[in-house]
């Protein structure tokens, strides 16, 4: 179970991406033979989050408290949205789904990389319409399986990390309801630096840095998916740092995967993180 040293306005932040998770049945996962994959990647360009001012939750809630924080947020949200404008101009010419395409070019040239075969894989701007989609997730009775990839990227506030949220579904045998469907969190650390400091690293050498966290999101959320359809366990606890609105707090919790600087880790709802790994 994750265990999160965080203060209860910033559990709510980390709820984003809502939590809900049903693990892949091995009944099911035998019958998959091929998945057709689509990540649906609605924005069209960075998204940024003033920190709410938490008002209600210090009056006890209620439609006042609830008024009242609403409006602060969305003046704050004004005011950073202005402040953030004039520096970070320069990463709107960079488009995550272009880069998220490069990276399942590469998933699909690696076979091991993922659990199950995938027969296609596209970049979308949005979900198909309620026929399409309807129609589609039908196919699957006598096709190949379906995953769709509901994915959502930002720059924390100050410009301390990247972080990407994704909600991932597959359908299969043609039933309405999906087989398998979980959340994945990855972070990692962009800033430490002014935010014109950090802007001007990002996008030094046409990009490359940008480009590479943002491939790299996606690279790491396949891969926290195909450990968890693969049905993979708990290795022990671990701590790792996370940013949340612009604060840095400690994640400790149950990893189930570590890579060189990097580990994932499962919450109590089956939520994964994604996350640099903290010193011991």
């Amino acid at each position: 179970m994750l265990r999160f040293v965080l203060a209860l306005p910033l559990l709510a932040a980390l709820g984003a991406c809502a939590p809900f998770h049903r693990p892949l049945a091995a009944a099911d996962r035998g019958k998959v033979r091929e998945v057709d994959v689509r990540v649906v990647v609605a924005q069209e360009s960075f998204m940024f989050s003033a920190q709410a001012p938490g008002v209600s939750a210090a009056t006890g809630g209620g439609l006042i408290g609830a008024l009242i924080d609403s409006s602060v947020q969305q003046s704050r949200q004004k005011a950073m949205s202005a402040e953030v404008q004039a520096i970070v101009g320069p990463l709107l010419d960079y488009d995550y789904r272009v880069e998220a395409g490069k990276a399942l070019e590469a998933a699909l040239a690696e076979p091991t990389a993922f659990p199950l075969k995938i027969r296609s894989s596209q970049v979308l701007a949005a979900m198909p319409v309620k026929a399409e989609q309807d129609a589609r997730i039908a196919a699957t009775r006598d096709g190949p399986a379906y995953m769709v990839l509901l994915l959502q990227y930002a720059l924390e506030p100050g410009l301390g990390a990247f972080t990407t949220r994704t909600s991932a579904l597959l359908w299969q045998d043609g039933r309405a309801e999906p087989s398998y469907r979980a959340s994945a969190i990855y972070q990692t650390p962009v800033g430490g630096m002014v935010r014109s400091t950090v802007v001007r690293r990002l996008v030094a050498d046409d990009g490359q840095v940008l480009r590479g966290v943002m491939r790299e999101s996606l690279v790491q959320t396949l891969h926290a998916v195909a450990m968890d359809i693969a049905g993979a366990r708990g290795t022990g606890v671990k701590t790792a740092r996370f940013n949340v609105n612009g604060s840095w707090v400690t994640l400790a919790g149950q990893s189930f995967d570590e890579q060189p600087g990097r580990v994932l880790f499962r919450d109590q709802d089956g939520a994964m993180y994604s996350v640099r790994s903290a010193a011991p």
